[in-house]
């Protein structure tokens, strides 16, 4: 059986859209950009989608059709809409189909949680509201709302928490779905905006730089968050426009420590690994592998001994997106897979910026024309857990 990508979208800091995100990577200037919506007393470089909520509330409504009811949002939940909405703009049509819903957060509705406690501290008092859609599965629960508005019969949804792979993990838990179940279509995707919780949590493990990421580079000091969401769709239907087969998922840990990488890469190398043997695809037949690339010391070090262990001398080509999205979280795994499925339909490959030093391996620094057959796409997180994905161009 045939798994096939047929939509995807993406939220980003460039706004919305898979093409306007991979355009940006491509050309626009990756300096850091001026926070708007952000409150934070921690100055780093932040990758901020440009909208407010209220925006995204009347882009739903002018845009898409989306009347929400009256009540409190999370940003997460805004976000989750946002993207789901605009790939049902591409997407066959859900309307009396079987579908499953794939949803995947590290922060959940921490935005509006953050509030109710400031507010709780001050006075002894706080909007109990604020406090509803804490849970990661909230988001969830308005994604499943939107579908039924659209005459789709969402048969089974849930919500993967797994750090930084986690929405990767979603595609396979989608995957295997389709593949057991009575389902027609799958949605799997991620989301994660910025808040106190994880900006302040990432600045504690010391682990932010002060500059625009340099993933890969021997002088590298850190990551970059950012916030995004991104869908994709999948369907086992052979007989409809497609972007890609997705292959593999699959997912390993080294469970060597809170959240650092193993030195010898054992976890990463055994998802690459079991996703090069789930796909029945050799290794050298790997045309570019999208990277975890988070910037950090350990992530780009134990990244680069994966790939050395997997392909030997002859890494393929490689690059890290996250100079210009910043590092998503929850929404890396599908955000990164539908670029990866762009550049399967460009035959191009996109360039990580701000590279300078080389330390063991040199990734791909500008826009490269490629004959692009195979695509793997790593996510690595807290924890261990990693998660690869093999893509193949149709």
């Amino acid at each position: 059986m045939k798994i096939l990508c047929c939509a995807s979208s993406i939220v980003s800091v460039s706004g919305i859209g898979v093409g306007k995100c991979f355009d940006d990577i491509a050309d626009a200037d990756y300096s850091a950009k001026t926070l708007q919506y952000t409150n934070t007393a921690v100055d780093v470089p932040l990758r901020e989608i440009p909208f407010s909520n209220e925006d995204i509330i009347r882009m739903l409504a002018d845009d898409y059709n989306v009347e929400l009811p009256s009540r409190v949002y999370t940003r997460a939940a805004l976000l989750s809409i946002l993207t789901v909405a605009d790939l049902l703009k591409s997407a066959p049509s859900v309307d009396g189909k079987k579908v499953v819903v794939v949803n995947a957060t590290t922060a959940g509705g921490m935005d509006k949680s953050e509030i109710f406690y400031r507010d709780f501290v001050a006075d002894g008092d706080a909007d109990i509201a604020l406090v509803a859609g804490h849970e990661p599965a909230d988001s969830t629960k308005h994604v499943c709302d939107l579908l039924k508005s659209r005459g789709a019969d969402v048969v089974w949804s849930t919500t993967v928490s797994t750090a930084c792979s986690s929405s990767a993990v979603a595609v396979g838990v989608g995957m295997d779905m389709l593949k057991c179940g009575d389902v027609d279509l799958a949605i799997c995707m991620g989301v994660d905006p910025l808040c106190k919780f994880t900006i302040n949590g990432f600045n504690s493990l010391g682990i932010l730089s002060k500059n625009v990421c340099r993933p890969f580079d021997a002088d590298r000091d850190g990551l970059n968050l950012g916030e995004g969401a991104a869908s994709v769709m999948l369907t086992k239907d052979e007989n409809i426009p497609v972007l890609c087969e997705v292959l593999s998922c699959e997912t390993a840990s080294d469970a060597y420590h809170q959240t650092a990488t193993s030195p010898d890469a054992q976890g990463p190398t055994l998802a690459m690994k079991a996703a090069l043997k789930k796909a029945g695809v050799d290794a050298d037949k790997i045309s570019y592998v999208n990277a975890h690339g988070t910037a950090t010391p350990n992530n780009d070090e134990s990244e680069s001994t994966a790939m050395v262990n997997v392909f030997g001398e002859k890494v393929p080509p490689f690059s890290s997106t996250k100079f210009w999205t910043g590092h998503t979280l929850g929404a890396c795994g599908v955000l990164e897979l539908a670029l990866s499925a762009e550049m399967l339909k460009r035959q191009q490959i996109l360039p990580t910026r701000n590279f300078e030093k080389v330390e063991r391996l040199t990734p791909v620094c500008k826009m490269e024309k490629a004959e692009l057959e195979y695509i793997m796409t790593n996510s690595f997180g807290f924890g261990g857990g990693a998660t690869s994905i093999i893509i193949k161009r149709v």
